[in-house]
């Protein structure tokens, strides 16, 4: 896999040597002062080769996604990858952080921290959370999409939790089968069966349609 590409998502201030890094232009950004990207595009923008990636890694940027448009990119980014190509993921611990946040004996500035820490810092329209990501869930989505030998490593850093996945492509799957899985995925946050609800999948649906068709491996 030495001639494929490996990809840093949402590089920010980190540069990975050995990898492709891909950022926000520089004007999307309130906070950043040194932009250490090799590219700059829009994420949800991007599409490559089928089987021509090795690597795909994003660290919190995933949580920065509504969840129909996560589960299209997870799938897009499966059709890159080579046959054991990897995909590497770090989130918040919303588990861990979440119960942190709820505990009576967490101090104020402790719980205002981990609330951040789940919901984004707001500085800019995009630098907020969309979604509460934990082991199930990333499990959940991951091997329903065809990942394999996934991997899970939980980190600790000044007071916030963080989990890293690490995921292996395994067979091919086809752009209609990662919809059906990902509606089921999907399916699982709906409150019942009702009419209003189904209506609901529906447009989360159009939102994975859309992101599908702009992302998925040529």
């Amino acid at each position: 896999m030495e001639s494929l590409l490996k990809l840093h998502l949402g590089c920010g201030e980190n540069h990975f040597d050995g990898y492709v890094n891909i950022d926000f232009p520089s004007d999307e950004h309130s906070v950043q002062r040194v932009s250490k990207a090799d590219e700059k595009a829009d994420l949800r923008m991007l599409r490559y080769a089928a089987g021509s990636v090795a690597e795909v890694r994003l660290h919190h940027v995933f949580e920065h996604f509504p969840r129909p448009q996560a589960a299209a990119l997870a799938a897009c980014w499966h059709s890159w990858l080579a046959e054991g190509g990897v995909l590497r993921i770090e989130v918040p611990d919303f588990d861990r952080t979440g119960l942190k946040a709820l505990l009576p004996w967490t101090s104020r500035r402790a719980k205002s921290v981990a609330v951040r820490h789940l919901f984004g810092s707001h500085e800019a329209a995009w630098a907020a959370h969309w979604e509460g990501w934990h082991r199930g869930s990333l499990e959940t989505l991951l091997k329903g999409l065809g990942y394999r030998r996934l991997r899970f490593v939980r980190s600790h850093w000044k007071g916030i939790h963080n989990i890293e996945v690490t995921a292996q492509k395994g067979a091919a799957l086809s752009k209609t089968e990662a919809t059906a899985r990902s509606r089921a995925f999907l399916g699982d946050y709906l409150v019942d069966d009702s009419a209003s609800e189904l209506r609901l999948l529906e447009v989360w649906m159009g939102m994975f349609q859309d992101q599908i068709e702009a992302g998925w491996g040529t």
